[in-house]
């Protein structure tokens, strides 16, 4: 038979045959399992016909014996599945088509599980193999990982494993369960209201502590951008990045004027709240920083519907590390860490400053969920320990004007007699 003639041979109807390219020497194998519409593709690596048909034959007989048993038909290498998942992910990222998470994952799968399930077949991934991983990664980094870190690796590894049960390199059965060691987030330290007081006096004088022009200027910006989140709960970083004038508006209402804002990128994407009133002023000094918004009004620049960022500096450009910088000003100011329990502070705590002070006014918890963008079952989970302060009045009682009566109140119980 020439070699330069695509050459098939036809071994079972619409099941099996061989196949040869014109410009490779070796048979390939194509066979269907069943009603499976899928052509498989594996090589003989020979090129005598003879030879070829027997392995070819053996390939098929051995794929409906898997296939029987409900076992996959091809088996992967994790690496292969797990890159073109990976791919696609960052495809859809960079499409912008992709959710916020599927960044968490593509760095789950490139940095962690393709160096350790690499060389496994997808399919023989057993329970046992994923406790190995589960101690490989606290080796690797040198801690458990945080259950939502975890989380987000289970949830890529689901992805992968999905996917190969989609493409029939595995079957479902063969899909292993993942587990979760890790604890969960510790709670941020909080801040009072007299003391984000103090570290806003702290910050007048902290501006003029240094000479750096640049310097001056982001730690004059943050202190806006502190008061902003405190008054807002907006998540730092992720829901202020892109976040500019023309995202607040000002909408009347019967009895005022209240303060809406559209956040244009956040956790789970494009949300809407309403600022408390405090925010009045703080806006009005974020205009101010601007030299080109001298000659306007706060409520002309809100009507301009301005492109431009809310939180730059007073040259123009945007912070280039609050995060760092917040860290420097608690850190000169004595406040990193909580005075209650000694947990480290961050941006969040403000985050958290916010939800606290909203829950003691006894804000519903579903409202606040809304306003914040989170669930139902985290503000409960953070904040339904404060509900008891709401109705302290209530659960404390009445003080007697008779103290010795009281006295008496307070004995009787100590002194109760058995029940009968």
């Amino acid at each position: 038979m020439p070699a330069n003639i695509d050459s098939s041979v036809i071994l079972r109807k619409k099941e099996l045959r061989l196949f040869r390219r014109n410009r490779s020497g070796f048979w390939q194998v194509h066979y269907k399992i069943g009603s499976s519409k899928t052509w498989y593709r594996k090589t003989t690596g020979t090129a005598d016909l003879t030879e070829a048909t027997q392995i070819a034959e053996d390939i098929y007989h051995e794929a409906r014996v898997l296939d029987k048993r409900g076992l996959a038909v091809v088996s992967k290498k994790f690496k292969a599945v797990a890159e073109m998942v990976s791919n696609r992910l960052k495809a859809e990222v960079k499409a912008g088509t992709g959710k916020k998470s599927y960044a968490d994952y593509y760095r789950a799968i490139d940095g962690y599980l393709i160096p350790f399930f690499g060389m496994f077949n997808i399919d023989r991934i057993t329970p046992d193999v994923v406790s190995d991983f589960h101690r490989w990664r606290t080796e690797k980094v040198g801690y458990e990982l945080k259950a939502s870190t975890q989380n987000n690796h289970n949830a890529a590894l689901n992805y992968v494993f999905e996917y190969a049960v989609d493409k029939k390199y595995m079957t479902e059965s063969q899909r292993p369960s993942l587990k979760n060691t890790g604890e969960a987030t510790a709670t941020r330290g909080i801040f009072s209201t007299d003391e984000l007081i103090e570290l806003q006096t702290f910050i007048k004088g902290w501006i003029q502590a240094t000479k750096n022009v640049k310097s001056q200027q982001l730690r004059e910006l943050l202190g806006l951008y502190i008061t902003f989140i405190a008054c807002t709960g907006v998540r730092p970083g992720t829901e202020t990045k892109e976040l500019k004038w023309k995202h607040v508006e000002f909408i009347q209402r019967p009895t005022m004027r209240v303060i809406h804002i559209t956040l244009p990128q956040g956790k789970r994407g494009s949300r809407q709240l309403v600022a408390r009133n405090e925010l009045w002023p703080l806006l009005d000094k974020l205009r101010e920083l601007q030299p080109a918004y001298a000659k306007l009004t706060l409520e002309q620049l809100i009507a301009k519907k301005e492109d431009k960022h809310l939180f730059r500096m007073r040259d123009g450009n945007r912070p280039y590390d609050l995060v760092g910088a917040f860290a420097d000003c608690l850190e000169a100011a004595g406040m990193s860490k909580d005075d209650k329990d000694g947990k480290s502070r961050s941006l969040y705590s403000l985050r958290h400053y916010y939800a606290t002070q909203r829950v003691l006014e006894g804000l519903d918890f579903g409202q606040l969920a809304k306003q914040m963008g989170t669930s139902i079952l985290m503000i409960e989970r953070h904040y339904s320990h404060l509900k008891p302060l709401m109705i302290a009045e209530q659960l404390a009682g009445k003080i007697p004007d008779d103290k010795t009566a009281q006295a008496d109140e307070i004995l009787r119980y100590m002194n109760a007699s058995p029940v009968r």
